[in-house]
């Protein structure tokens, strides 16, 4: 019977091992399966990322075509005002006239010019008070109240809110304490 003992034995021991076997091939076609699984939602994220790099990548050229497009329409729209003022100037130059009338067509000219420009944004940087860096630029410097500006070489302009010219002017720097050392 000890063998009998010892075949039972063998054959319950073969038994768990089955039963463990089993197991472990179910928990190993568990964790393929999450494996599989993943893989799969990993591909999906990386061809969502893809697609989404693209669409950016479109999205850049699109609008830097917007933006060139924009500058090409604005810059037309401009010209074509300009070349206005410029008929003008070649029927001024080519008009026999006295030298009062050229004076006056000229002032007129430069007067829808100043119109045009100010109608685009334009507007004069004010150089009639103190020197302000930002604004100005020191071409030059005189005797008088110190930083006071007391000529304007060139003027100045804003477009819209940025300086598009510093005024180039001369500035007053007093004589009095500048040897105090």
């Amino acid at each position: 019977m000890d063998k009998a003992d010892g075949s039972e034995q063998e054959d319950n021991g073969g038994a768990c091992s089955e039963e463990q076997l089993a197991a472990l091939q179910e928990q190993l076609r568990v964790e393929r399966a999450e494996k599989d699984r993943q893989a799969s939602l990993a591909a999906d994220y990386l061809v969502t990322a893809k697609r989404v790099q693209a669409d950016f990548e479109n999205y850049k050229r699109r609008t830097l075509r917007e933006r060139e497009d924009l500058v090409r329409t604005a810059n037309h729209q401009l010209l074509g005002e300009l070349l206005l003022v410029f008929d003008d100037f070649e029927r001024a130059l080519a008009a026999r006239c006295s030298e009062e009338e050229l004076r006056t067509g000229i002032t007129k000219i430069h007067d829808n010019m100043s119109a045009l420009l100010r109608d685009h944004g334009l507007r004069e940087i004010p150089s009639d008070g103190r020197f302000d860096p930002s604004v100005h630029e020191a071409f030059a410097v005189g005797e008088g109240e110190d930083g006071k500006i007391l000529e304007v070489f060139q003027k100045g302009y804003y477009l819209g809110d940025k300086v598009l010219r510093c005024s180039k002017v001369k500035v007053a720097k007093s004589s009095t304490g500048e040897d105090n050392g």
